[in-house]
């Protein structure tokens, strides 16, 4: 029951692409706002790269300074080897989500085939955008040729495809920058926590 589902979702999504063919004017447009869209989203991860950038370097400094203190808690009391150890796990924490923050990378959706001869005989066409089905051509002239042959409503269809994986790349970016977010405020505030016992 799934497959027939997935195949006549496929079939209306490949349908739909059919059928949206725009005079130039409006391609032109079309083409227009999905680039807008597109380098919005990428402007999207280049924000979250920087902000985890900071909040890496905030996270260095208290992780030295609570080392180079790190006898003086041990031998203060228990209650800041406590701290001490939670604060290392929040660290520990933040490290993780920052680390899948910066190396956050989108889910490869592959649609099922449309009918039985795309089954029996799939064809996969290398996108004219993305570096990567770029690079898979051997030849610089094979790329030109891929180009040239591709009309505007192709191009158009392989921008929205880089939308949609941008946009997931952000996604999950952003969702592991909240975690990262999060235990960066756990260790915050077990570092304020050590400060006032030690202090006092």
């Amino acid at each position: 029951m799934p497959d027939s589902n997935s195949r006549t979702l496929n079939a209306a999504c490949a349908e739909g692409m059919k059928s949206a063919r725009y005079d130039v004017p409006t391609l032109m447009l079309r083409l227009d706002q999905a680039w807008r869209i597109l380098n919005l989203n990428q402007e999207l991860i280049r924000a979250a790269d920087q902000k985890i950038y900071l909040l890496i370097v905030m996270s260095t400094l208290l992780v030295t300074y609570v080392s180079t203190n790190l006898e003086k808690i041990v031998n203060h009391g228990v209650v800041e080897r406590v701290c001490l150890i939670l604060f290392l796990v929040a660290g520990a924490a933040f490290f993780f989500f920052a680390l899948t923050t910066v190396l956050a990378r989108s889910r490869r959706l592959v649609a099922g085939p449309l009918n039985r001869d795309e089954a029996e005989h799939p064809v996969v066409t290398p996108h004219l955008i993305f570096f990567g089905d770029i690079s898979q051509r051997a030849r610089p002239d094979e790329y030109t040729a891929s180009f040239h042959q591709a009309d505007l409503h192709d191009v158009l269809n392989d921008v929205c495809h880089q939308i949609h994986q941008v946009a997931g790349i952000a996604n999950n970016k952003y969702r592991a920058y909240r975690r990262a977010w999060m235990a960066l405020a756990v260790e915050v505030t077990l570092f304020l926590a050590l400060e006032f016992s030690l202090v006092l």
